[in-house]
């Protein structure tokens, strides 16, 4: 009787993980929820849209060869020039979405989606 419950309880506990990563509840899925990165390259930010849960934080990354800004059309961010080479960071506070441009590049135009 007691293999019969040692067996039980193993299966369960395998059960359990099963459902958490499937759910997407394991620590890489949990640091994945909480971060994202835009990348700016050959003047185009990438993704568009880039999908996030409200609270996370988004590094913007600027691979090109001059100077960037990550601005939210109705005011919600603004990184500020982004040189060369450098990246920022902003909170994606609130669910919704949020239209973004550069700046000094109107053309160059992206959008998050926040859950």
């Amino acid at each position: 009787m007691s293999r019969i419950r040692s067996v039980t309880a193993v299966v369960t506990v395998m059960l359990a993980l099963g459902l958490a990563l499937v759910a997407g509840a394991g620590p890489a899925e949990a640091a994945k929820a909480k971060a994202g990165t835009v990348t700016i390259k050959n003047f185009k930010f990438s993704p568009s849209p880039l999908k996030v849960k409200a609270g996370t934080k988004v590094t913007v990354k600027n691979a090109d060869s001059t100077t960037h800004t990550f601005t939210a059309n109705k005011g919600a961010f603004d990184t500020g020039d982004i040189d060369s080479g450098s990246s920022a960071t902003v909170t994606i506070k609130k669910p919704g979405t949020y239209a973004y441009h550069c700046e000094i590049h109107n053309f160059m135009k992206g959008t998050i989606k926040a859950s």
